[in-house]
C-alpha cells in the first residue's frame, strides 16, 4: 500500500502543478485582453492624430513668427523652446497606442516591442521639460510686470541658468530610467512609463515616480500658480492706484473750478448789472459741482479698498521704493495701464493652457502609480480621461500660437471695427498668423521695447536711478 500511496500523492502533485500553470496562463492571457470595446480602442489610437498634426503645424507657424520678429526677448526664446518640445511631444503622443509591446499589450493596434516602449517612456519623461518652460514663462512675466525688470537684465542674470537646468535635468531623469530598464507599458491608459521589475519593486518605483514626475510637476505648478497670483494682485493694485490718482486729479480740477466761481465773481457779475437769474445760475452750478465731487468720492470709496484709502491718507512719510516706481509710471499713462492689463491677461492664459493640458495626465498617472489601487479594470471608468488626455496633450502648440497672436489680433479687430467695411474675424486671425507686422500698432509684445513698463518718458534719468537703486 505504501508504493500505491506514494504514486497517488505524486499524481495529485502533478495535477495541482498543471492546474496552477493553467491558471497562470489564463491570468496572463486575461491580463492582455482589453476591457475597452473595439470602437473605444480605435478612438484612443487614431483620435490624437488630428490634434497632434494641428499642434505641430501651429508650432511651426509660431517659430516662423518668432524668427520674423527676432529672438531679442527672453519670452520669445522660451516660446521657441516650447514649440520645439511640443513637436517632439506631439509625435510621441501619436505613437502611444502603436509602439507598445505587441506580445503583452492590451492595445488593439500594438505593433511595437520593448525597445519602442522604452522610447515612449523616455519621451514621456523628457516631456516634463514643457512643464519647466511654462514655469519659466510665468516667472518671466512676474519679473517684468511686477518688478519692472528689463529684458536685458533677465537675459543676463536668470535666463541662461533656466535653460541649462531645464534641459539638463529633464534629459538626465529620462536617461536614468532608460539606463536601468525601468520603462514598460502602463497599467491604465496607453503608452509606456515606469514599471516594476525584479530589481526594483513597487516601493522603488514609487520613489522614481516622485522624483521623475511628482516633484518636477509640483514645482512647476507651484511656480505657475504663485506667479500668476502675484501678477493678479499687482494688476489689481495698479488699477486701484490708477483710479485713485484719476479721482484725485479730477477732484483737484473741480476744486479749482469751484474757486473760480467764488463770491467775488458773483459780486462782479452783479456789479456789472448781471441779472439775478445769472447769479442764481452760478449758485446752482456750484451746488452741482459740489454734489458731483461728493458722488465721485463715494464711487472711489466703493472701487478702492477702504483700508488702502485710510493707509494713503494717514501716511505722510516717504514710501518705500519697492514697486512704487513701476506703479507711478504705469498710472501716469492710460496706455501703460492698458498694457499692464493685457500682459497680465497673457500670463493668465498661458497658465490656463498649462492647467488644461496636464490635468488629465495627472488624474491617469495617479491611478497608474504604485499602490494607488488602479489597474486595467479601471480603464472603462477612466476612458473619458484617457480620451481627453489623448486630445489635449498634443494641442499645446495650437494654444500657444493663439495666445501669442491674441494681442495683435485684438488690435487689428479694433482697427477693423472703426472702418465701414471691415474684414471678418477669421481673415484677421489669418493675417496676424502669417504677417508678423499685422496688428502691431503701438505694442509688439511683452519683449519689445515699446511695451516695457519701466519707461523713460515719465521720470527723469536721475529719478530713475534713484528708484531702481
Amino acid at each position: 500500500l505504501e508504493p500505491l500511496a506514494a504514486i497517488m500523492e505524486s499524481t495529485a502533485a502533478i495535477m495541482e502543478s498543471n492546474q496552477t500553470q493553467t491558471n497562470d496562463v489564463n491570468m496572463d492571457s486575461a491580463s492582455n485582453v482589453s476591457l475597452l470595446s473595439d470602437s473605444q480602442e480605435t478612438a484612443l489610437a487614431f483620435l490624437p492624430i488630428v490634434p497632434a498634426a494641428l499642434s505641430m503645424w501651429a508650432s511651426c507657424l509660431l517659430m516662423r513668427l518668432l524668427y520674423k520678429r527676432g529672438f531679442k526677448s527672453p519670452m520669445r526664446r522660451i516660446l521657441l523652446a516650447l514649440s520645439v518640445t511640443d513637436i517632439f511631444t506631439s509625435v510621441t503622443s501619436i505613437l502611444q497606442c502603436f509602439f507598445v509591446p505587441r506580445e503583452t499589450s492590451r492595445r488593439l493596434y500594438a505593433i511595437g516591442n520593448h525597445a519602442t516602449c522604452s522610447y515612449l517612456g523616455w519621451g514621456f519623461t523628457f516631456s516634463m521639460v514643457q512643464c519647466f518652460y511654462y514655469a519659466a514663462l510665468s516667472f518671466y512675466f512676474l519679473k517684468v510686470v511686477k518688478y519692472g525688470m528689463k529684458d536685458r537684465q533677465f537675459a543676463q542674470k536668470i535666463e541662461p541658468y533656466l535653460h541649462v537646468f531645464i534641459i539638463l535635468f529633464s534629459f538626465t531623469i529620462a536617461t536614468i530610467g532608460l539606463a536601468f530598464d525601468l520603462y514598460g507599458e502602463v497599467s491604465v491608459g496607453a503608452g509606456c512609463w515606469l514599471r516594476t521589475t525584479e530589481s526594483c519593486g513597487s516601493s522603488c518605483i514609487l520613489v522614481y515616480e516622485v522624483f521623475f514626475a511628482g516633484a518636477p510637476f509640483a514645482l512647476s505648478l507651484s511656480v505657475v500658480i504663485l506667479s500668476n497670483i502675484l501678477i493678479f494682485c499687482h494688476v489689481r493694485d495698479t488699477i486701484y492706484e490708477s483710479i485713485k490718482k484719476q479721482q484725485e486729479r479730477w477732484a483737484t480740477n473741480l476744486k479749482n473750478l469751484r474757486q473760480s466761481l467764488s463770491v467775488a465773481n458773483r459780486l462782479t457779475l452783479s456789479g456789472r448789472g448781471a441779472s439775478v437769474a445769472a447769479a442764481n445760475a452760478l449758485a446752482a452750478t456750484e451746488e452741482a459741482i459740489e454734489e458731483e465731487s461728493e458722488a465721485g468720492m463715494e464711487e472711489e470709496s466703493k472701487i478702492a479698498p477702504k483700508s488702502k484709502i485710510a493707509a494713503k491718507t494717514k501716511t505722510t512719510t516717504k514710501p518705500k521704493l519697492t514697486n512704487a516706481h513701476v506703479v507711478d509710471r504705469v498710472t501716469a499713462s492710460p496706455q501703460q495701464l492698458t498694457r499692464v492689463k493685457r500682459v497680465g491677461i497673457q500670463s493668465f492664459l498661458y497658465c490656463a493652457v498649462f492647467l488644461i493640458t496636464y490635468s488629465w495626465t495627472t488624474v491617469l498617472t495617479s491611478f497608474d502609480s504604485s499602490g494607488s489601487g488602479g489597474g486595467p479594470e479601471m480603464e472603462p471608468t477612466l476612458f473619458p480621461f484617457m480620451l481627453l488626455r489623448a486630445i489635449f496633450i498634443p494641442l499645446m502648440g495650437l494654444w500657444n500660437l493663439l495666445v501669442y497672436v491674441r494681442p495683435r489680433f485684438m488690435t487689428l479687430r479694433d482697427q477693423e471695427k472703426s472702418k465701414e467695411h471691415g474684414e471678418s474675424s477669421l481673415k484677421s486671425l489669418r493675417r496676424v498668423i502669417w504677417d508678423p507686422d499685422a496688428g502691431s500698432g503701438f505694442r509688439k509684445g511683452p519683449g519689445s521695447s515699446r511695451t516695457r513698463f519701466a519707461t523713460t518718458t515719465q521720470l527723469s534719468s536721475k529719478k530713475q536711478q534713484t528708484a531702481l537703486t
